[in-house]
């Protein structure tokens, strides 16, 4: 009968403290926790006075309300956190402050202060065959951080803004992929990395640290060390261009427009061709040809499609160029003169 009595009262108890910081984290590390049993019982038919208990080694002997002393314990700091990423952002080449977002939680018991670190993920291909530069740690946008407090409970979506290369037309190419790894880890006061109580302590007064957190991607390492990180990635969407120039002739003084050749007089028609194999389009795309020695541009021959503006440069003229052209994906644009040999 005891033990019955006993077991109720400290659930109250126990529930009663709980219910007044009560989060999906838990109760808040360093909660005193604490509760008194009472004893009834008779003798020889006679209800006594209660006897109500003590957390004393030696207990509690005298009957009697107020006699007794709870029995108390503080609970625990559970570190433990997420970060989530997974994502991946469409962005151009040769481009700065590229943003992607990380959301970091503090599923711990405290309120805490993480570190950030941002990491280049090796290369991988084909989930990772460049690297970003440059990379920025954000929040609120706009604001580089090195860490962030988080109450327990608490979340906040942090941005990782980084600069992507130009196109190589190798590696930096459209459709290829870069990943960032965003790491937190949670420090204290003096921002060294929390770690685990290593020692059972017997005094329940006392708040021990216990790591909680589960194992991350590539640069969190091991599961319980107050760390966590999640990989975001970058995948390239550009234009993809190949340039080709031709020549033919069209014309010469002798055979006119028949089977002609190229003898001094010929006119000669250059074209430049550009193909957009990318995924975005090509926009104010600009074609520039210096005149041969020993050729003469032919005045006005110029055009171009694709929304482009013929120009020339210099009297006699020594350049042709186009400028204002959009190519869109998968199209072509061309530009042709004639140039006559001297």
């Amino acid at each position: 009968m005891k033990i019955k009595i006993m077991k109720s009262v400290l659930s109250v108890a126990v529930l009663a403290a709980m219910s007044n910081s009560a989060f999906a984290a838990g109760t808040t590390a360093g909660t005193t926790i604490d509760n008194t049993a009472v004893i009834s019982y008779s003798v020889g038919s006679v209800s006594q006075t209660p006897i109500e208990s003590s957390g004393a080694a030696a207990g509690n002997t005298t009957p009697g309300v107020g006699n007794g002393t709870p029995t108390q314990f503080k609970v625990d700091k559970k570190i433990d956190l997420t970060v989530t990423g997974a994502n991946t952002y469409t962005v151009p080449t040769n481009a700065t402050g590229q943003a992607s977002t990380f959301v970091v939680k503090n599923t711990g018991n405290s309120n805490e202060n993480f570190k950030l670190v941002t990491a280049q993920v090796a290369t991988s291909s084909p989930n990772d065959v460049f690297d970003t530069s440059a990379c920025t740690i954000e929040f609120p946008l706009g604001t580089v951080v090195t860490q962030v407090p988080l109450n327990a409970d608490e979340q906040k979506s942090i941005t990782v803004k980084c600069t992507t290369p130009a196109n190589d037309g190798t590696t930096v190419v459209d459709g290829a992929k870069s990943q960032i790894d965003l790491k937190a880890t949670a420090v204290d006061g003096t921002g060294i990395p929390y770690t685990e109580s290593v020692s059972d302590s017997t005094d329940p007064l006392t708040v021990d640290v216990v790591l909680a957190d589960a194992l991350g991607t590539t640069t969190d390492g091991s599961a319980r060390n107050a760390s966590h990180s999640a990989v975001n990635t970058y995948q390239i969407a550009t234009a993809d261009l190949t340039v080709k120039k031709t020549s033919q002739v069209i014309w010469d003084p002798l055979n006119l427009g028949t089977n002609p050749k190229r003898i001094p007089g010929a006119e000669i028609e250059y074209t430049i061709t550009v193909v957009n194999a990318g995924s975005t389009a090509a926009t104010a795309l600009s074609v520039s040809d210096d005149i041969p020695t020993n050729m003469t541009y032919k005045a006005a021959s110029c055009t171009a499609d694709s929304a482009g503006t013929c120009a020339t440069t210099g009297a006699p003229v020594t350049n042709v160029s186009a400028t204002g052209m959009s190519i869109a994906a998968g199209a072509t644009g061309t530009m042709t003169f004639v140039a006559t040999v001297d």
